[in-house]
């Protein structure tokens, strides 16, 4: 069931907040986590429901794994063993149904078919979910938390808020909220904020996210089909997917914030403006930002501090050193996020596109910290690096890595690359785009000029405490303009306003998250 849609909008969320709501005020209150886990399955059967019985399956089956590493006759060793055994089930399902075509695929074209399987279909939210739970079990097996309840456990793995595309909440953060009893006498006011930032995220999509792809998706597609577009197309082309890519996931970042409020409770930011980093390293810090934390806390953490150690025992200098203990774990990390959006090579070399991005940032701050006292750098060189100036470059350096993110196929990479550096010669895609090149350059102009001028959702809703971390990054990212949003009937009229005209465009035609794809 997709957020963007009539069915949820008009008919699946109303019935979601009324029952749950109707429950919490009576003497069945304790009933409420037995009604969302309900609608929450639903929510996740109405899209895929062959795939809910994997997903109660892996919910169950991480749960007894958390009962035996709990257990006080549980010894420190087998608690480890469990744990390990439970990140291998879990990641050992995803690798399968996420990676396995792709795997015997490459194994056909070197050995012949007979490595060829039948197309197995990815499970909704499989990622998502999957992560969730490793990095509970970890986190139980480190004693970090403490397990509770089936019923609470379940809410916080399938909460449909955030169940398809995140954020990926840790345990500590989403079930102390689930537990608690809500308090009714906010009920309104959550509702009333929940649904103002919905209705921004749903605008984000369907107004600005689903526009974008008009202008992107000719391009690509005609190249998936053998066409090599020219200069001005791929530019084009990759400028509006940009465009697409941040409001649409900024708008399902926006909606399931939103949703989550709606029942009284908080999550985690996930996105909050990343293209206004200075450099690709802040903007991965801004950019699905769970992703970036669980890589950070499970893959990059645990690789640097043994390399670290390794390469101090052997008396590495310091380049060396940084290189073993810093730059490859980084590069890896960056890798595995690529892969985590896709099985195929064109996500591997957004990935490694990125890695090398943020290697190079890395390297030239770390040389940078070890010039202090032996002179600055060249005026020319520090001044690239500094201001507006970082920020056209993090940008463009982004535009370029979004082709192979969007692109289906390395053949399609390198005929959008080859049109970027101008190998295509000049071929119009004028007639495919609505109002042509005006409209293109139209779009371009509005889409940028909110994204580098504008304040973004949680900045719009900064008095209401919109997020969970919201203290945190309160004073990032500050934008040129900045306007914020009162529970007052002009703001209400406005937020009332911008939700008709999210949920008008819906029945223009809508598309499916992105991310709902990972």
């Amino acid at each position: 069931m997709l957020f963007n849609s009539l069915v949820f909008i008009l008919g699946f969320l109303p019935v979601a907040v009324i029952g749950y709501y109707a429950l919490a005020a009576t003497r069945l209150t304790f009933l409420r986590l037995h009604f969302l886990v309900l609608m929450s399955l639903i929510f996740y059967g109405y899209w895929t429901p062959q795939y809910t019985v994997l997903l109660a399956v892996s919910v169950i089956g991480n749960y007894l794994l958390g009962l035996m590493i709990s257990a006080e006759r549980t010894g420190a060793g087998a608690r480890r063993a469990l744990v390990i055994l439970g990140v291998l089930l879990n990641l050992g399902a995803l690798g399968y149904f996420k990676y396995a075509n792709f795997f015997m695929d490459n194994l056909a074209l070197v050995f012949g078919d007979g490595f060829a399987i039948e197309k197995i279909v990815l499970p909704l939210a499989i990622s998502f979910y999957t992560f969730q739970q490793v990095a509970f079990l970890v986190d139980l097996g480190r004693g970090q938390i403490r397990l509770g309840g089936p019923i609470g456990y379940t809410a916080f793995v399938i909460f449909f808020p955030q169940l398809i595309a995140g954020p990926i909440v840790q345990f500590q953060e989403l079930v102390p909220q689930l537990v608690a009893r809500p308090r009714l006498r906010r009920a309104l006011e959550n509702i009333l904020i929940g649904l103002t930032i919905f209705g921004i995220g749903l605008f984000k999509k369907t107004v600005l996210a689903d526009s974008a792809a008009l202008y992107a998706s000719p391009v690509f597609d005609a190249a998936r089909d053998g066409a090599a577009p020219g200069l001005a197309a791929s530019w084009g082309a990759a400028f509006a997917y940009t465009l697409q890519v941040y409001f649409d996931f900024a708008g399902y970042s926006d909606m399931a914030i939103g949703l989550a409020r709606m029942f009284g409770m908080k999550l985690p930011l996930n996105f909050h403006s990343p293209l206004r980093s200075r450099s690709i390293n802040d903007l991965w810090r801004r950019w699905h930002m769970t992703l970036g934390r669980f890589v950070r806390t499970y893959v990059f953490s645990p690789l640097s501090l043994p390399l670290a150690r390794w390469s101090a025992e052997r008396g590495h200098g310091r380049w060396t050193g940084q290189f073993v203990s810093v730059l490859l774990p980084l590069f890896i990390s960056m890798i595995i996020i690529g892969v985590w959006h896709g099985a195929g090579w064109t996500f591997f070399l957004f990935g490694a596109m990125h890695g090398g991005y943020m290697v190079i940032n890395e390297a030239w701050s770390f040389a940078r910290r070890r010039r202090k006292g032996q002179g600055r750098p060249p005026e020319w060189l520090a001044a690239l690096f500094a201001g507006w100036r970082a920020r056209a470059l993090t940008l463009l350096a982004f535009v370029v890595a979004s082709v192979p993110f969007r692109a289906e196929g390395m053949a399609a990479v390198g005929r959008i690359f080859g049109g970027m550096i101008g190998l295509n010669g000049e071929s119009g895609f004028a007639a495919a785009w609505p109002l042509g090149v005006g409209g293109l350059l139209a779009l371009l102009a509005i889409g940028y000029l909110i994204v580098l001028l504008a304040p973004n959702t949680q900045q719009i809703m900064a008095r209401t405490g919109p997020a969970l971390d919201w203290p945190q990054w309160r004073e990032v990212g500050s934008p040129v303009i900045s306007f914020r949003w009162k529970p007052e009937p002009a703001w209400c009229f406005v937020g009332g306003a911008v939700f008709l005209l999210g949920l008008a465009f819906v029945l223009r035609g809508t598309t499916e998250f992105i991310y709902f794809n990972f």
